[in-house]
């Protein structure tokens, strides 16, 4: 193995375990008691605060805001904005799904070194709470596995707190489902001018996969393969796939 792939498989590694640890923290998608949807233009007092959700963003307390975790006391609020803006009540005192997460070999195979076919688009995705998000497709990136040629498109989501160049893959696979949950996402890295790194090793699970509170983006259809990624995040252990 390369020393690039050497340090790809480390920082991978690196960063199961963080996520392992963050799991049981105070800030997880486990500690996820409440949602409370709030409409723009509209304030609630909650723990404390009072917050209003606007245009592009949150006041709290009188004072701008984007979307971030407010401390309350026992609680946390996680303000989420996604142009259908919501508060996720976190308390870290609440009794915890027992959900571990679990993840496949890291294989060097389903790391790529890619070009962007660009092909700028304004679409919309669905969600798991049934609201549209509006995006943009920056393009295509294309890639073969065991021989079948496969491309996903490449996304931002135009929403609040969302860096500008922000590129995110929302698929599923031929694992979804049963091995993996119906849909994983990865965080595209930019490695040179016109090349990126799709690293399949670092696909995860959504948030939704850990608590019903939060509103998760589906793969467009276009972004359903129809090979096994088995690489990334598993399904969590103590979740029963369907069958």
């Amino acid at each position: 193995m390369s020393t690039e792939l050497e340090r790809a498989r480390d920082e991978a590694e690196r960063s199961r375990e963080e996520h392992r640890a963050w799991l049981r923290g105070p800030s997880s998608y486990l500690a996820a008691v409440a949602r409370h949807e709030l409409p723009v233009g509209e304030a609630l007092r909650l723990e404390g605060h009072v917050i209003e959700a606007l245009p592009d963003g949150f006041r709290v307390d009188g004072e701008p805001s984007g979307p971030r975790t407010v401390e309350a006391g026992r609680y946390r609020l996680r303000l989420s904005h996604q142009n259908a803006p919501a508060i996720v009540v976190l308390d870290a005192e609440a009794p915890k799904a027992d959900l571990v997460p679990d993840w496949f070999p890291y294989d060097p195979a389903f790391r790529y070194v890619v070009a962007l076919e660009e092909d700028l688009a304004d679409v919309a995705i669905g969600s798991t709470r049934e609201q549209d998000r509006a995006a943009t497709r920056a393009g295509w990136f294309a890639f073969a596995v065991g021989g079948v040629a496969c491309r996903l498109a490449a996304l931002r989501l135009r929403e609040p707190g969302t860096p500008p160049d922000a590129l995110e893959l929302y698929f599923s696979d031929a694992t979804s489902g049963h091995e993996t949950y119906r849909m994983r996402y990865l965080d595209v890295v930019v490695q040179s001018a016109g090349r990126y790194v799709v690293d399949f090793n670092r696909a995860y699970n959504p948030a939704c996969v850990f608590s019903p509170h939060y509103n998760c983006p589906i793969p467009p259809p276009e972004n359903r393969l129809s090979v096994a990624i088995r690489a990334g995040e598993r399904m969590p252990k103590g979740i029963n796939p369907p069958h």
